[in-house]
């Protein structure tokens, strides 16, 4: 086989690995959510106790056709007593704080969800507190 002709094999194999490669799907990234103490956290939290949670969502895709009060929010061991506003820290940034009150019994956890769903694929994230005697 001549020189000339394996040079044009290579060329052509090379040509459609590129071509294969950038055809292959990319998975979207979702949304990011953070969930964490605003404040002062501790090990463990007692029944009754008021906590404020911060809750942050970066909106990976810019054009997302859900807004950011499409958030969800759950709570399993707590209640939700109110939030703030959603602000816009920066471009597709947001933060809101969250007060809740923990009702779960010793010895178990509270577990505060956040979640959006959407048809880019959305996000959560959670955050869990242990609750005990202290």
């Amino acid at each position: 086989m001549s020189l000339l002709r394996k040079s044009q094999i290579l060329s052509a194999l090379i040509l459609a690995g590129i071509l294969i490669l950038s055809f292959h799907p990319t998975e979207a990234l979702a949304c990011e959510i953070d969930v964490k103490i605003h404040g002062e956290s501790r090990e463990i939290y007692r029944t009754g106790d008021e906590v404020i949670l911060k809750v942050e969502v970066f909106l990976t895709h810019r054009n997302c056709p859900e807004g950011i009060e499409a958030t969800e929010f759950k709570a399993e061991g707590m209640d939700i007593l109110g939030a703030t506003k959603w602000t816009e820290t920066s471009g597709n940034h947001f933060e809101r704080l969250v007060k809740v009150k923990i009702t779960a019994n010793e010895s178990s956890e509270s577990i505060f969800h956040a979640k959006r769903t959407c048809s880019k694929e959305g996000g959560y994230n959670y955050l869990k507190l242990n609750v005990g005697a202290v």
